[in-house]
This record gives structure tokens, C-alpha cells and sequence, in this order.
């Protein structure tokens, strides 16, 4: 029994899974970043609809990013608590992979980009295809960025539309409404909890990718 926790954008979203099979879910989409109000409780419910109790939890996985960055650290430090206290290991996972992994599973086999909104003209991306990673997570700014590949197959994220038009409308698909989700998590969790990969608790840490930006106040 897994438990996976999404953070990463606006999104709070909070899963169970048991042997990769989606169990209870819990998920909200608020601009108000409702996680350090709502986390908690929606991983109560989630193990409330499941009928388990914290200790039959076997693992937790977790969103490293990239992402919001008070979102990112509430959710790490939920889930390393529990990891901590339930003496459980854990998984960071990538914001962009995991939505690409419900790609993946919607559209089958195809060349994948991942667009999450950063700032301005940046965004946050993830490139790969069914056999490698062509572009690791990373933030990027569209106005400097020098494209030297095919146009991908599917474009997901809510930057997906904004990546589309910088690179002069191709012929892909678009799913913007495809965006991060501890559904997503399920089985890369899954894999890398049936192959013994899971991450030293205090290695864990979010991948911002870019430095945290603080609005100066005006005088």
C-alpha cells in the first residue's frame, strides 16, 4: 500500500495504491493553494475510504518538483514526517514525469513534452520518449531557447499551449488539461517499489530547477 502525495502546482492532490492500482483519491483545484489547509486532511480521507490505518502504509511517494515553492515544501515535509515516523521508505517523484506517465498511458507510445508555467515566458519542461529522456527536467525561457529536435507527439501541462506556440503551432496534439496528479504517481512508485529504489530520506529534497523569486516590496 502506497501513498502518494502531489503538490507541486495549485493542485492537492493525494492517492492510495495497492500493488499499482489507483485505491482512493483525494484532489482539489483551488488558486488559493489550499495544501497546508487541506494535505492532512485529505490523506485522512484518502486512508479513511481504503479502510487502513497509517500504519498498514508499506511506502510514500512524493511530487520533488519542479514546481510552486511553498507547495513543494509543504508537501515534502508531510511526507517526510511520515516516512519518518512510520518508519517507511520514500520516493521522490518528478512533477513533469508523473503527468507524463498518465500520458503515456492515455495515448500510448509517442515522443512526450511536459510544459508546467514558470514565470513570464518560462516554463518548466520534460521531453522524452517511450525509450529515453531527450530534455530533463529543467526551466526553460522560451525567448532564449534553442530548439534542436523534432516537435514531440503529445504536449501536456498547463504551459502545453504556450510550448506549442513557440514552436510555430506543429503538428501535435495538445492536452493542456492534463496536468500534475498523485494518480500520476502510481506506477512509477510502483516500479521503483518492486525494484528496492527508494531515496535517502535526508538526500530527499525539491528540484526547483531555477532560484526562488521574492518580490521586493515598493517603497
Amino acid at each position: 500500500m502506497i501513498l502518494h502525495i502531489e503538490t507541486s502546482t495549485q493542485i492537492c492532490s493525494v492517492a492510495l495504491s495497492n500493488q499499482g492500482q489507483l485505491i482512493a483519491l483525494e484532489e482539489s483545484n483551488s488558486e488559493q493553494y489550499v495544501h497546508g489547509e487541506q494535505l492532512t486532511s485529505y490523506i485522512q480521507k484518502a486512508l479513511n475510504t481504503a479502510g487502513i490505518a497509517p500504519n498498514q502504509l508499506n511506502a510514500i511517494s512524493v511530487a520533488k518538483g519542479p514546481g510552486s515553492y511553498t507547495g513543494l515544501r509543504i508537501g515534502m515535509a508531510t511526507a517526510k514526517g511520515l516516512a519518518v515516523g512510520l518508519n517507511l521508505p520514500i520516493f521522490g517523484v518528478s512533477s513533469l514525469e508523473s503527468i507524463l506517465s498518465l500520458a503515456q498511458q492515455k495515448y500510448g507510445s509517442a515522443t512526450f513534452a511536459a510544459a508546467l508555467p514558470a514565470r513570464g515566458s518560462e516554463v518548466f519542461l520534460r521531453i522524452q520518449s517511450e525509450k529515453s529522456v531527450l530534455v530533463d527536467d529543467q526551466a526553460v525561457d522560451l525567448d532564449n531557447f534553442q530548439w534542436s529536435m523534432d516537435a514531440p507527439s503529445v504536449i501536456v501541462g498547463a504551459g502545453g499551449h504556450q510550448l506549442y506556440e513557440y514552436l510555430g503551432h506543429p503538428e501535435c496534439m495538445v492536452d493542456a488539461s492534463m496536468v500534475p496528479s498523485a494518480v500520476g504517481q502510481i506506477n512509477l512508485a510502483w516500479r521503483r517499489w518492486l525494484a528496492g529504489q527508494a531515496d535517502a530520506l535526508n538526500d530527499l529534497s525539491p528540484n526547483y530547477t531555477k532560484p526562488c523569486f521574492i518580490a521586493q516590496k515598493k517603497s
